[in-house]
């Protein structure tokens, strides 16, 4: 566990938020899309237990006029 994780940051939820503005940029980026869910990884590795670790890529490949018009 890194030294600056403490027992009272394992307690409290992680969120990993993931972000690409288009889908071209899914279809194309498919490295950084992995990389991005690979963070939930990274977070367990951490300590976090999994049903702690939240993610969020309802939005993935959507601009943000997508996202206001929804």
């Amino acid at each position: 566990m890194n030294n600056k994780i403490t027992k009272d940051h394992l307690q409290k939820p992680a969120y990993i938020y993931l972000r690409q503005s288009s889908m071209n940029q899914v279809r194309h980026n498919q490295e950084s899309t992995e990389r991005q869910y690979a963070l939930r990884d990274k977070a367990m590795g951490m300590g976090w237990p999994p049903e702690m670790i939240h993610v969020l890529d309802g939005d993935l490949g959507l601009s943000p006029s997508d996202i206001l018009s929804h």
